[in-house]
């Protein structure tokens, strides 16, 4: 919405008590006011100001209302125009106003009354054709952020199935190195794989011990050669084998590798030898560093598509709420989405919602969701009226998307919120979604806010309804996902409400961050881990009294 400061409004008449007349009638208004005496003078004005409107007489000398109007059109497109004049060569105005050159015709003598409301006309076709060109624009990045991200995620998959096919070709072709040990750990044999692999002829290294083929820098510090070459004391039956070892090698150049040793027992002249089999493990290990840089740019990726697309910031200018986020993510790519539409300083509507599911097929219908509120909200709202009512919103969202979901087989559960700070009042649509938690001050306990429409998407036809309450100085009002509630211990206990609301209760003297910090806290305790299964969302949102005076 557009301040009147913000609107500038240029008016060309080349009668000098005209344009005294207007600007007397019109001194009240809150709009910048500019005056030209000639289509000359106003076309220099446009160059130097920021025109919103247009208003020219028809009839003045040297450039006359129309080609004013036509040269305006050109260079400022974005300028709405408007024809003012008394003259009676009408045909010319009317093919001005069905070719888009003219927003209206303003007859002489001006009504000042009927003058004021088709400015005012005129100021709010203006303003939804600018912020309906602000919000495409915004779409236009936001889809050219998420192609960005997919062929970010393309380019890493054809490396790793790259990687995968090396790693299969080098495996296919490989041999194992063959050793025998005597008791005492000495090398009395190895295969022509095992002198390619450590660099030691078997004419040239007779009787070498085995511990020369360990790199003293191995990780495995644990590993003992002395187990490895034990052989057994009471008979080869009683013989351990199998025994997979990963460790440290090293070659004769002195160089490193990594293998994959077993052992085995065999019997010559009735004396048992320990047998190694040692395998190059380099191509595997390459292929788990290569899929854990994998793993990890896909997870930064999938942490900026989520960051920039499904979560929106916390609104710093709302005065009467103190607002905590919080949002652990599960390790993949879900559904949950979050955004705050903030009109002014004591009203703001806030969107939390979930698509069911994990992956980007979730991630891609939670963004377009939330594309679709914006939409809706910047087509619906008025400059100067109120806001559109919730319910009107979530309807045009499901008249737009609904085909699209059950094609798609899926569905979204959310809730959207709008906070009245000035007039202490919640309004809530609720889609299927866990409930609203309100903590209230006066009686210290918590009740929950819940509606009965159905998650979006399941049903094509549904007539949504919003639910109001009112809000008093330090309430505290919890929304969160399911994955908070259902979140599980290791003997598969939910969480469940009762835990969350107990919370609340415990802490609500608290910052909004020091609770959404003990939130955090007892989920981990609760469940024993660090990751979770699904995302964990929720926003804390604490009636400010400090700066909130619309509540007794």
């Amino acid at each position: 919405m557009f301040k009147g400061s913000e609107i500038t409004i240029l008016f060309v008449d080349d009668e000098p008590d005209i344009l005294s007349s207007i600007g007397r009638f019109l001194r009240r208004e809150s709009y910048n006011k500019l005056f030209a005496e000639s289509g000359l003078k106003a076309l220099e004005l446009i160059k130097s100001n920021n025109i919103s409107i247009l208003v020219s007489d028809l009839r003045m000398p040297e450039m006359n209302g129309l080609e004013l109007i036509s040269a305006v059109k050109k260079q400022n497109p974005d300028i709405v125009r408007l024809i003012l004049s008394g003259s009676n060569d009408i045909d010319p105005i009317i093919e001005s106003i069905n070719t888009g050159e003219v927003f209206r015709f303003v007859p002489k003598p001006v009504d000042p009354l009927a003058f004021k409301s088709i400015l005012n006309d005129a100021i709010e076709y203006y303003c939804l054709k600018t912020e309906r060109e602000k919000l495409f624009n915004e779409l236009s990045i936001k889809n050219r952020e998420l192609t960005t991200a997919n062929d970010a995620l393309n380019v890493m998959a054809k490396k790793l199935q790259r990687s995968e096919e090396e790693l299969r070709s080098m495996t296919d072709a490989a041999h194992d190195a063959v050793l025998m040990l005597n008791n005492d750990g000495n090398i009395i044999y190895r295969n022509t794989a095992a002198e390619n692999l450590f660099g030691f002829s078997r004419d040239q290294y007779r009787d070498q011990n085995f511990r020369q083929l360990i790199s003293p820098a191995s990780e495995l510090r644990e590993f003992d050669v002395n187990v490895i070459c034990k052989l057994p004391s009471s008979g080869i039956l009683d013989f351990e084998e199998n025994m997979f070892q990963q460790i440290e090698g090293q070659r004769k150049d002195g160089t490193s590798v990594p293998l994959e040793i077993s052992r085995g027992c065999v019997q010559i002249d009735d004396v048992p030898h320990t047998v190694i089999i040692a395998r190059n493990i380099t191509s595997r290990v390459e292929a788990e560093r290569s899929k854990q840089r994998f793993e990890d740019m896909q997870k930064e990726v999938e942490s900026e598509i989520e960051k920039k697309l499904l979560q929106s910031p916390v609104p710093k200018t709302l005065q009467g709420a103190e607002i905590s986020r919080m949002m652990i993510p599960s390790g993949h790519l879900d559904g949950d989405f979050t955004d705050f539409i903030v009109f002014d300083s004591h009203h703001a509507d806030i969107l939390i919602g979930d698509v069911m599911g994990h992956g980007i097929h979730s991630a891609l219908v939670g963004v377009g969701i939330k594309s679709l509120f914006l939409k809706v909200h910047a087509q619906k709202k008025h400059p100067q009226l109120e806001a559109p009512a919730l319910q009107d919103i979530v309807t045009g969202v499901h008249e737009l998307c609904i085909n699209e979901l059950v094609e798609l087989e899926t569905y979204a559960t959310l809730l959207f919120l709008r906070l009245d700070l000035e007039s202490g009042m919640l309004s809530v649509v609720d889609c299927g979604h866990p409930p609203v938690i309100h903590f209230n001050a006066d009686t210290g306990t918590c009740s929950l806010l819940k509606g009965d429409n159905l998650p979006m998407g399941l049903i094509e036809h549904q007539e949504y309804h919003a639910l109001s309450s009112p809000v008093k100085h330090n309430d505290i009002l919890v929304l969160f996902s399911d994955g908070i509630t259902e979140c599980c211990s290791p003997d598969n206990t939910m969480f469940g409400n009762e835990r969350l609301i107990k919370l609340i209760e415990e802490h609500h003297e608290l910052p909004t961050s020091s609770i959404i910090e003990k939130i955090k806290a007892a989920l981990f305790l609760f469940s024993g881990r660090n990751t979770f299964d699904d995302d964990l969302s929720c926003i804390v949102i604490r009636i400010n009294p400090e700066s909130f005076s619309g509540i007794e």
